[in-house]
């Protein structure tokens, strides 16, 4: 495969560096050529993927073949750079574009099995982003109660009560997200396929909507810090997260990879989403 070509000619090229004697212009020339040949085949390679197989494959690739480029690029510079000091920066160089080209070892199968890893990264990122909010709950809405850099005063006070009723629904709704995200990967897991243009279609919408969870719940858990703006607060839970969940449920009910028997837990996931915004909603109409 071509990205092991690429990896195979930046071997070459640093071990001309490993030792004394240094490559004659020729030498060189010649190896470079070589490296330089592997780089195109493999974006010849890229581009003439067919765009059916899916955009969350293609983004994947994508990502992964334009890393290698700026890699290559790096390394050649640090050739040009080179000295007796310079040893260590080729390897580090070399490396660098190793790691990215073995990453192609263990790269999904399919647009499918891409989409159920975007669904790992992001479960890890809003189970990171549940913790904190917990912690935060534990020090009543004080960023770090430990922080002996932290002598301004902004949160000292912490959440007031009014701060407490609002944080709760908003753990809910958090709650709620990660459990969405659970069971919908499970479904995929279970029976999504990528064998035809419609369900890999499908399966890219799951994943656009997947990109929008994380930063929303980041959005949120900056905002719960002491002292809290409960408008932002809600317009984060209510018009990001909470919206970007019952999307999530709504496109996995009418996608290939859900039964009629999952529409009980979607139905529940929906309920619950709406009960702790209705109960976020109530907090809010108790202050004005």
């Amino acid at each position: 495969m071509t990205f092991r070509a690429v990896s195979k000619e930046a071997t070459k090229l640093a071990a001309m560096y490993s030792k004394p004697p240094i490559p004659n212009p020729e030498e060189l020339q010649g190896v470079l050529t070589g490296f330089e040949t592997s780089i195109i085949a493999m974006l010849t390679v890229f581009l003439s993927l067919p765009a059916s197989q899916g955009k969350a494959l293609h983004k994947r690739i994508q990502t992964t073949v334009s890393a290698i480029v700026e890699d290559s690029k790096i390394l050649v510079q640090s050739l040009m750079k080179h000295n007796d000091n310079s040893n260590q920066a080729i390897n580090q160089s070399a490396g660098a574009l190793w790691e990215c080209c073995d990453s192609f070892h263990s790269f999904p199968l399919d647009n499918k099995y891409t989409v159920l890893d975007v669904f790992k990264m992001v479960s890890e990122l809003v189970k990171d982003a549940l913790s904190e909010v917990e912690q935060a709950q534990t020090n009543n809405g004080r960023e770090n109660t430990n922080s002996p850099s932290q002598t301004d005063g902004t949160n000292e006070q912490g959440w007031s009560s009014h701060d407490a009723q609002l944080v709760a629904p908003c753990v809910g709704v958090v709650k709620a997200c990660r459990s969405c995200l659970k069971k919908v990967s499970t479904a995929i897991r279970t029976n999504g396929k990528a064998t035809s243009h419609q369900l890999v279609q499908e399966l890219d919408s799951m994943e656009e909507i997947l990109q929008k969870i994380s930063p929303s719940v980041d959005d949120l858990v900056s905002s719960l810090y002491a002292p809290m703006n409960h408008t932002t607060v809600a317009n984060k839970v209510g018009w990001n997260i909470g919206a970007t969940c019952v999307n999530t449920s709504f496109v996995s009910r009418n996608s290939h990879f859900t039964e009629e028997a999952d529409n009980t837990w979607l139905d529940f996931l929906t309920k619950a989403i709406d009960h702790n915004l209705a109960k976020m909603s109530s907090a809010l109409e108790a202050q004005s």
